[in-house]
């Protein structure tokens, strides 16, 4: 059956538009004998069950039947055993049509479709449970009217139809017969189905040849339906109602995550500038009482060096741009991930992608922007040769000479000190930064440098 289940739309013309090429069909039968020349499986004793936990029922089917299901890779070699040549288009017929696995059985060459969808009409009908077959067959007849109409030109559509019920061991399904006789196609088609807590389960086969469907695997696979769960419609209400408020208590936490996101942002950006206008300040009372002989420059508290070739100044870099602040940065991709999940969990599949594509967007800026600070740090130093770095601590500030550099800083412009692995990284900003070997300091003068730099930072 068609999107909109217990409404007008009509069922020939979703069955029309899943079967409109008849070669397929012919190609798929040469191309599974092919497959199964010169070759005999012998057969496998027991069964399998296919869960559908979230639609609350299973189908029980024998170990030989083979089972695609939207997660079947289109390459699979699966798709041309069961005789379907285009597994893509089928793949996007599943997705339409609410497919939930397509069952293949090798000993009656029998293709069949699982179904489960949800309309407002089964809504309205919501459970077959406890129907007499008058009543099933009423929803039956309502859903068929009109099929067998003439089209817009008054030509007859060849469509006939046969309606029964099948008793099944939980709940009543009804069974469908139809004839599809006309210019275009000559095929039939088999449906049973059931309505359960709002939704439609359905199982259909279809035949577009000439002859009578051989209906023993689709009424095995009907017999095996087994509902785990059944709910009346005051309950399934209720579970809406939880469902609302848990979706509206997901959208609240990213609302504030959202806002707290902001304010911090806004209120870190307050910090930084006040901040920097006190290192401005700070650095020239530091420049015109040095030119005064206020600052100690012959107090020596550690000295350090490091070579600064590309091996070490590549680490620089994959330390400042995935492990620096990789701890805000899992959160925002945490953040990312769970609003991508509800997107996808929405059915809002777009929305998902875009986010998604914001977060890829941003690793791939995060790492570009390594790679642009590597180049200038290697142009910058002289990297291929290796150049050696020296370091002289002081009370007030660090000077850093060798290597093609010669500078000056105050403790109060280093905006983070770390030590990781065989390096002192001492950051002035997001990119900026020096690095000093941490045996050439020695590590008891080290965790007191450290601890020096920053009681000297400005807060």
């Amino acid at each position: 059956m068609g999107e909109g289940g217990f409404s007008e739309a009509t069922l020939f013309v979703n069955i029309f538009n899943r079967r409109e090429k008849v070669m397929k069909r012919i190609v798929s039968t040469v191309l599974l004998a092919i497959c199964l020349v010169g070759a005999v499986v012998p057969a496998k004793a027991g069964s399998k069950e296919i869960a559908f936990k979230d639609h609350d029922f299973s189908v029980t089917v024998s170990d030989e039947v083979l089972a695609m299901n939207s997660e079947t890779n289109k390459y699979d070699p699966v798709w041309i055993e069961a005789g379907i040549p285009d597994a893509e288009e089928r793949l996007d017929m599943m997705k339409q049509m609410k497919v939930l696995t397509i069952l293949f059985d090798k000993k009656t060459d029998s293709l069949v479709n699982v179904i489960c969808k949800m309309t407002e009409d089964t809504v309205k009908i919501f459970s077959y449970e406890g129907k007499t077959d008058e009543e099933v067959l009423a929803s039956v007849d309502s859903l068929m009217e009109g099929i067998d109409a003439p089209d817009e030109n008054g030509n007859s559509t060849g469509v006939t139809y046969e309606r029964s019920v099948v008793r099944h061991d939980q709940i009543p399904f009804f069974r469908i017969m139809l004839d599809i006789d006309n210019p275009e196609m000559r095929a039939k088609e088999v449906i049973y189905g059931s309505v359960v807590n709002g939704r439609l389960i359905e199982v259909d086969q279809f035949l577009e040849e000439e002859g009578e469907i051989d209906e023993t695997f689709i009424k095995s696979v009907v017999d095996s339906i087994k509902i785990s769960k059944f709910m009346t419609p005051e309950e399934y209400e209720e579970l809406i109602a939880r469902n609302k408020v848990k979706i509206w208590i997901f959208i609240g936490v990213i609302i504030l995550m959202i806002v707290g996101l902001f304010v911090f942002v806004t209120l870190n950006r307050k910090k930084k500038e006040k901040k920097m206008i006190r290192i401005s300040d700070n650095l020239r009372d530091f420049r015109d009482r040095k030119a005064r002989g206020e600052v100690d420059t012959k107090n020596i508290i550690a000295t350090g060096r490091a070579q600064y070739g590309i091996k070490a100044i590549e680490k620089y870099i994959v330390y400042n741009t995935w492990i620096r602040n990789a701890v805000v940065e899992i959160l925002l991709f945490a953040f990312l991930a769970l609003i991508v999940a509800f997107c996808l969990m929405s059915d809002s599949i777009l929305y998902g992608l875009l986010v998604a594509a914001c977060g890829i967007v941003s690793l791939y800026f995060n790492y570009s922007g390594g790679n642009k600070n590597k180049a200038n740090m290697i142009a910058r130093y002289d990297a291929r040769n290796n150049p050696m770095a020296k370091f002289t601590f002081y009370e007030e500030f660090f000077t850093v000479t060798g290597a093609g550099a010669m500078a000056e800083y105050t403790y109060d412009q280093v905006m983070s000190v770390r030590v990781y692995n065989e390096y002192l990284y001492i950051f002035f900003g997001t990119e900026q930064g020096v690095f000093v070997e941490r045996n050439t300091v020695g590590e008891e003068e080290l965790v007191k440098l450290v601890s020096h730099i920053k009681s000297h930072r400005t807060k």
